[in-house]
């Protein structure tokens, strides 16, 4: 029992969970809360406890012991000049706190993604392809997430010549403002075994990159299939979404719904659990699965 209490699953997730804790204690007060507000909003760097305890309404050692409790966890520090010690937030120590919670945020929605999945398809599993093309690793990473999520398979596209920073921003965009194809590995890509196909690629020159315009190409056993595409940019995403609606619709696959993300998009994951919903509900054996199991709750199922 005391191995299966382990959080042997993510490591790293369990070596903060005390170290939040303790903060998240410390934060559960409403006075601390009001000090850190005070002192995140004051513009001159020099409140005092007698400043803090004034504005708050309480006495000066009721604040200096907020304060003391605040310091222990690192959320506040302190500087003194000549007499006068002055309070301010931990600038690094927030910086820390941050990446936990979006460790922990990131844990949390990985595990409501995959629930998400369960409980529409009836498992966990989607019998999908994602294929992409990754140069900076963001569409890799989205790629890895609705992998995670939806325990589909994954197809890298990349280049037989690697792109450089010089050329990517000189040769690549111009052949992708051509709609120009690169020679690829894999040169076939094989999905007639797909019920979903997922179609991932950064956005070049507002266009999709050279890679997944030939790796569109590439597919075999396509025809009649449905697919879901996203693409990663830094901003508007220009014709790189009808443009791959138009490629794919040349080959008989049917784009059901589509999405743009921008990298702070994948960071926050707001926009991919909404990537992940899109998935759910183009999968095309959604209705039949939950029609089964409404049936089987109903007791209504048949041999």
């Amino acid at each position: 029992m005391g191995a299966r209490n382990r959080c042997d699953a993510d490591d790293r997730l369990c070596k903060i969970v005390s170290e939040m804790a303790g903060a998240f204690k410390v934060l559960g007060d409403l006075t601390r809360l009001k000090i850190i507000y005070l002192l995140a909003t004051d513009t001159t760097g020099k409140l005092g406890v007698s400043d803090l305890a004034e504005r708050l309404g309480i006495s000066q050692p009721a604040a200096s012991q907020h304060l003391k409790t605040l310091k222990g966890v690192g959320i506040v520090e302190s500087r003194r000049e000549g007499l006068y010690v002055y309070h301010t937030i931990n600038r690094d120590r927030m910086v820390t706190l941050r990446e936990y919670l979006d460790q922990m945020y990131a844990s949390v929605m990985d595990t409501c993604d995959r629930e998400m999945v369960r409980r529409t398809i009836r498992s966990t599993a989607l019998n999908a392809c994602v294929v992409y093309y990754s140069y900076t690793g963001v569409t890799r990473n989205v790629a890895r997430q609705i992998q995670s999520a939806c325990s589909c398979d994954l197809v890298e596209v990349k280049t037989q010549k690697d792109y450089s920073t010089f050329t990517a921003y000189t040769t690549g965009v111009l052949r992708s403002r051509k709609g120009a194809c690169d020679p690829i590995v894999p040169e076939e890509i094989d999905v007639s075994p797909y019920d979903l196909l997922i179609i991932g690629t950064p956005v070049w020159a507002w266009k999709p990159a050279p890679p997944i315009n030939a790796a569109v190409k590439a597919l075999s056993g396509c025809e009649g299939k449905k697919a879901v595409v996203f693409v990663t940019c830094c901003g508007q995403p220009g014709e790189a979404l009808p443009l791959l609606r138009k490629a794919l619709a040349s080959r008989g696959v049917e784009v059901v719904t589509e999405i743009s993300l921008t990298q702070e998009d994948v960071e926050i994951r707001n926009a991919d659990t909404d990537l992940i919903g899109r998935i759910v509900e183009a999968y095309p054996l959604r209705d039949s699965s939950e029609e089964a199991q409404n049936r089987t709750e109903n007791g209504d199922e048949r041999p």
